[in-house]
């Protein structure tokens, strides 16, 4: 009863506006880890502020997210300064953890396959889904201007990358290729990245290396299902437009909205990967 109690005050805040996702629709539990991959040389935390609702731009949203470097292996996620080190809950939730944004997405890649590992919470009843793809690189035009991130000099470069249109600026002074979510392929680290609408902001605000202390990519602990990049997007696309069948689907329950008569109720949705 208390969890149907708390999805119908859940998806009365996703009426009202005050509470909007854009990479899964609903809360989840959040990610606990297994065995050790890899032990961490980099950690850098990005910002991402976020457009949840294109009808409501001014409503900018906000996570931190880490990219972890290892010898072996990279992961992107939430910042580990929001979790329990041992127990991976956000620090002040007793359970849950809200969507919005990539908080739901892992992203593991095993950089000897040029494979990544893409783990996504929020969509599936108790289960992490998953899908494997090809380490694809972005086809950068690196040009001339040049500006100043965190003391380094860094240089421009665009690029259209699933969807959308991207700015970034990268360190060369920094020798890696990687940046935040999906964007690499730049002889540099990214330090700033958006897309020229503005929906999707990562800047760098923190760099260890090697951090303290001594931090480790982890595999994600199950249960996973497996699945492919189309067909996750399309998911998205098909709960976001009715969070009734949404709720439905990952409790069994299809709750009761007080004071309204809809059948389906749609939540505003502005993935990241728009194609």
């Amino acid at each position: 009863m208390e969890k149907v109690i708390g999805f119908i005050y859940c998806i009365c805040f996703l009426i009202s506006g005050q509470n909007l996702y854009a990479q899964g629709p609903l809360s989840f539990v959040p990610y606990s880890f297994a065995e050790v991959l890899d032990t961490v040389s980099v950690r850098i935390v990005y910002r991402l502020d976020y457009v949840s609702d294109v009808s409501r731009r001014e409503q900018i949203r906000e996570q931190e997210l880490e990219l972890l470097l290892g010898s072996r292996y990279e992961q992107f996620k939430l910042s580990s300064s929001y979790f329990d080190r041992d127990k991976s809950l956000p620090k002040g939730t007793a359970s849950m953890a809200p969507a919005g944004g990539l908080a739901g997405s892992v992203l593991l890649t095993r950089r000897e396959t040029h494979r990544r590992q893409v783990y996504i919470k929020g969509i599936a009843p108790s289960t992490t889904v998953e899908y494997i793809e090809e380490l694809t690189t972005p086809q950068w035009k690196i040009e001339s201007e040049t500006q100043k991130i965190m003391g380094y000099t860094c240089q421009k470069a665009t690029t259209s990358y699933l969807g959308r249109n991207y700015i970034a600026w990268f360190a060369s002074q920094i020798p890696i290729d990687a940046g935040p979510w999906k964007l690499r392929g730049l002889p540099g680290l990214i330090l700033r990245a958006q897309d020229l609408n503005k929906e999707y902001s990562f800047e760098t605000i923190e760099i260890q290396a090697p951090p303290k202390p001594t931090l480790y990519i982890k595999a994600v602990k199950g249960p996973i299902k497996a699945s492919t990049r189309p067909k996750v997007n399309e998911l998205l696309i098909r709960l976001h437009k009715d969070i009734l069948r949404a709720s439905e689907i990952v409790n069994g329950v299809r709750p009761k909205v007080i004071g309204s008569t809809a059948n389906t109720i749609p939540v505003p949705y502005n993935p990241i990967e728009l194609k």
